[in-house]
Formats: structure tokens, sequence, C-alpha cells
């Protein structure tokens, strides 16, 4: 198995036509060097340059400007572990939209004098405000083709008043799924035709179909060839997704079995590029059997129903044969619920890390959690409240403390060789799941038949951070933290950014190249926010979705609010004014995956 190389061509968006055509790169970190201005206003700072962003590797870009340059600072930025993590200083950005300088632990002072120097604007954000990478949200429902679900241009909205500046979106629940190579590109089309406030790129769908062999019609002609599915990953999206669980009969996409998945995973490794699943197994008969048993005699908006209708052993036995897959390709369990399923995914990391023959080793097996099921809970729930219905579902307390414990944050255990527990879970991503508001069946308060899925990009980073401060809180003295509580905040800080900008990068192929961090040659896609903060979105915000009040977020107290977003140096949002960059000059890209 060998490591392919990809590259990621933007199109559609504010870039000139050369950009358009190109596999974007920037030079590496290792490229970096340590220099001081031939005038330097003090020398209490050491900046960290490189050289101008170059999308081609053969020669320097042609001049042309995405931003003004500027210089942004904060009294708490975000910066990679490797330059000491977050504290007090200020990064450059180019015209092109690329960090060309970071300056960690400068005053104000000193910022001042650079940008005086330089001829860079001066963007102070204050005392209270965080400086994070822009969100990448691997996981998201966007429908722009054959329902008016939720489109590319709210869904980026909704996206930039959230922090998030980078959108995977699922093979569903466009009509047609993106499966095929047309379909892929009409997906691509539509996206390029509304203004877009975040990037976006495509997860290409494994179904029955594609990932078989061959296919036969009613009239016995074969209908597909297994080149099908490696033309599908060659067209441009960044790997596949697939479902074990069934699906219901209107959503335009099937599940598959091991077999075809196995299959799927083989074209995968050999391209090099990540297969995501849906890990809940059961057959269609058993999922029908299971949910009148458990909604017998029980009320149709009881969530205790809704979870014993998908047993937690469903979703164990799925990432168990999932799990045997990572030697073949990098898998990717998506929205993980159950706890019960660390032990399994700990022992194939474990495997995985120990094998000599495996050239990825680590990166072969990722996981994703989401923020629901990190901040509610089954005893919690509302009855009837069908905005909370998901799969796999949201299970007890007990079980989200296990999956804050040893999922994310690797404390609370120590595994049978002795060794203290590591973090499991890799990232989180939102499932963002919208749909029109009737499929809800929220009058109904009809939990069993109500269409599933949280809606809230908007929120993900606050909910995600609520949930962190709540879980620590009931924690205490359990929680081995730092001494001071100011670098206890910090390190909050610094896991907030690994969950949802860095890790999630590189589950991407040729993403962590560009994005996920706050350094020298990296692009500019950034998130400001007043972490102290605590209050309602909706006493200041308007929500952005295509559905207002779809999801359970907006009305609820969360920790943080986003106050400006950027993509590529382009503040697209503003959140003190509840406003966007104009639509005519909107800053997002459709991204396609390049050799």
């Amino acid at each position: 198995m060998t490591r392919h190389k990809r590259g990621i061509q933007f199109v559609h968006g504010r870039y000139p036509d050369w950009i358009n055509g190109a596999s974007t790169t920037t030079t590496s970190s290792s490229s970096s060097k340590t220099m001081m201005p031939t005038s330097s206003p003090s020398k209490n700072y050491q900046p960290l340059q490189t050289n101008a962003f170059h999308p081609t590797a053969a020669a320097a870009p042609p001049p042309f400007s995405i931003c003004k340059p500027k210089l942004i600072y904060s009294s708490k930025i975000v910066f990679p572990t490797k330059h000491g993590g977050v504290q007090t200083g200020a990064c450059s950005i180019n015209p092109q939209g690329i960090i060309d300088s970071i300056f960690p632990s400068i005053s104000l002072d000193i910022a001042k004098d650079i940008a005086t120097q330089q001829n860079l604007e001066l963007i102070d954000l204050g005392q209270n405000t965080v400086l994070s990478p822009g969100l990448v949200d691997v996981h998201t429902h966007i429908s722009e083709l054959g329902r008016d679900w939720e489109g590319y241009h709210t869904a980026t909205k909704a996206a930039a008043a959230g922090g998030i500046t980078t959108l995977m979106g699922m093979p569903l629940n466009s009509i047609p799924a993106t499966t095929t190579v047309d379909a892929f590109k009409r997906e691509v089309e539509a996206a390029g035709k509304v203004d877009l406030y975040a990037d976006v790129g495509l997860w290409g769908g494994a179904v029955p179909l594609n990932c078989s062999s061959w296919a036969e019609g009613e009239d016995g002609e074969v209908l597909v060839q297994e080149e099908d599915l490696e033309d599908l990953l060659d067209a441009g999206v960044f790997g596949l997704k697939a479902f074990l669980a069934p699906l219901p009969k209107d959503a335009g996409y099937e599940t598959v079995t091991v077999e075809e998945l196995r299959r799927a995973s083989n074209v995968c490794g050999r391209k090099g590029m990540p297969i995501l699943v849906h890990c809940e197994w059961m057959t269609q008969e058993e999922q029908d059997q299971q949910t009148e048993k458990s909604f017998e005699n029980q009320s149709i908006g009881s969530f205790d129903a809704h979870v014993n209708s998908r047993p937690a052993i469903w979703e164990q036995e799925a990432v168990e044969a999932v799990c045997q897959l990572a030697e073949h390709c990098h898998v990717h369990i998506v929205h993980l619920s159950d706890a019960g399923c660390l032990d399994i995914i700990e022992k194939t990391k474990k495997r995985l890390n120990e094998s000599q023959s495996n050239q990825f080793r680590q990166g072969n097996l990722t996981v994703e959690t989401c923020p629901h099921y990190l901040l509610f809970d089954l005893e919690s729930l509302p009855h009837g409240d069908t905005r909370y219905k998901c799969f796999p579902p949201i299970r007890q307390k007990s079980n989200q403390d296990i999956l804050w414990h040893r999922g994310l944050l690797g404390i609370g255990g120590v595994g049978d060789d002795g060794m203290v527990h590591s973090a499991l879970v890799d990232m989180i991503a939102s499932d963002h799941s919208p749909c029109s508001p009737h499929l809800r069946l929220r009058e109904e308060g009809n939990v069993r038949k109500a269409w599933g899925g949280l809606t809230g990009l908007q929120y993900q980073l606050l909910a995600t951070y609520t949930a962190l401060d709540e879980f620590i809180a009931r924690e205490q003295g359990e929680l081995v933290a730092c001494e001071e509580e100011e670098r206890n905040k910090h390190h909050h800080l610094q896991l907030l950014s690994k969950w949802w900008s860095e890790e999630p990068s590189k589950l991407v192929p040729g993403l962590s190249q560009l994005k996920g961090q706050i350094d020298v040659g990296y692009v500019a896609d950034l998130c400001a926010w007043d972490s102290s903060f605590v209050g309602k979105p909706c006493d200041y915000q308007q929500e952005h979705h295509r559905w207002k009040g779809d999801g359970p977020y907006a009305n609820m107290s969360l920790k943080g609010r986003i106050l400006k977003t950027f993509l590529r140096g382009v503040e697209v949002y503003d959140g003190e004014k509840d406003s966007f960059l104009d639509e005519e000059k909107s800053a997002g890209s459709v991204m396609i995956s390049k050799y």
C-alpha cells in the first residue's frame, strides 16, 4: 500500500483563472525561518516567516489579491503546541490570504510597530477574544439538489456565523445522491452557482450499485462495472461514505453489505483515500422488529423507547466489523455514540500502531463524535421533542461521561497491559442534518416516526465548549489538570482546536497542508470568539439555517460567542453586527480532490 499525494483544486470562488485549475499547496513549515526586520521596532519578538503562498511547486504565483494585508493581534491565539500553544501574539496575512508570519508572545505596542513598519492593517481583537483556526466540519448533510432542506448558501452562512470555514458534504440528502460521476458534477455545479461563505468539499457515496463487481438490471443488462467507484474517486470526491444500517425508503440511499464495504475499502486503499462508515449493523427486518418491541406500550414521544430501538450492541458489532477493514485503508467511524465501542477501537489502534507492515499505522483508523452526544443525555431529553432524535441515539449520562473520559480526554482508566489510556476519539463533527419542518412531526411529538438528525451548524463550537465546561465542572478533582486555572483554560482551547480544526483537516486528503492551524504558510481561516461569554444565541444573532428553530441550540444558554470569522483573510462574518460579507464578494469555493 502506498500513500498518494493529493492536492486541492478550488473552483467557483474569488480567484483568478490561473488558480482555478491548479492543485494548491503551500510551502511546508520546514521552510519557515526566523527573521528580524531590517529596522526592528523591538528586539523582544522573533517573527516566524516564510515566502509568499505558492499554488504550485514550480514557480511563485503571479501577483493577485484576495484580501487586504493585515496583522491580527489577540491576547489568546491558539498557536500550534510546537510554538508554545495558547498565548498573546499576532499573525500577519498577505494579500493572497496566507499567514506569512506569526509573532508569539508580543505586546500590543510591538504589534502596532510591526503593522506600521510593514504597512499592515492592524486588527486588535481585545483582551477577552480567542483567535482559533477556522473550524473544519467533516460531516454535514447539504441538499442543494432535489430537496429544499438546506442548500449551500444558507449552510455556509450558518457555518460562518459559527466559526466554521470548511464544510465536507455527505453524499446524501441531495437527489441524486453523490454516488456517480454525473451526480458529483451536478453537485459541484449547483454549489458553484450560489454565494458561499465557507469552502465546501464532497464525500462520495459507496452503495451496492457502485461497489459490487457488477449489477444487473431487470432485463439482465450489466449496469455498473467495478471501475465506476474508482471513477468517482478520480472525479474529485475526497473519500467515500457508507452505511451498514438500513435507511428510510425515501432517503435516496442504500446500505451496503460487509463484503461490499470491503470492496470499497480496497478501492480507497489503492487510491490513498478514506472511507467513512455509519456504524450500526442490522437488517431491515431486525430494525422493524426491535422498533415495534421497544415502543410497545410506550408513548410515541418516548426517548427511552427510541434508545431501546437502536441497541448499543448494533453499534459495537458494526465497529468491530469496520475495524477489520483498517488493514486495507484509512477507515473513519462517524458519529460515535456508544462508549462500549471504545475497547474495540483501542485494541484496533494498538494493533495498527504495532504493525510494522502497515505503512499508515496511526492513520488507518480515526473516530469522530458529535456535540449532541457530549452535551445532551437521555435522562434530560424533553419528552416528544423530536429535534433531539438521531441515529445512533443520544444515550445515558453514564455513557456520555465515558465518551469524555476515555474517548476525548484519554483519562479514567488503565488498559490490560497496565498502560494509561490515550484519547481514542480523534475529532468532533456536527452531523448537521436538516429537513423540511413537517418531517419532524413536532406537533405530534412523534419520536418514533419523525425524521432523525440534529440541525445546528451555527452553534457547534459553543455547544462543544459548553459541554466540555460542564463536564469539567462535574469532574473537578477527578480530572488531571494544570495547577493554574488560566493554564487549564488554555489547555481546553488547545483541545477544541485539535478536535475541530487540526484533526479534521487530516481526514480530508491534502487539506492538512492548507488548513487546521495558525502557522506560517497556512490559509488564514480564522475564528475570533469570546470564550467568557455566556448567553442564548437567539438574544444576539439571527439563526441563519434554512429552517429556523429546527434545532435545539438557539434558545439554550451556551458558553462562548463568535465575534469574527475570516476565510483566507477575508472577514466573512461580523458577530457583533451579525452581518456578512456582501454577497457579490462571497469568499467561499468548492474544493475538488486532485492528484
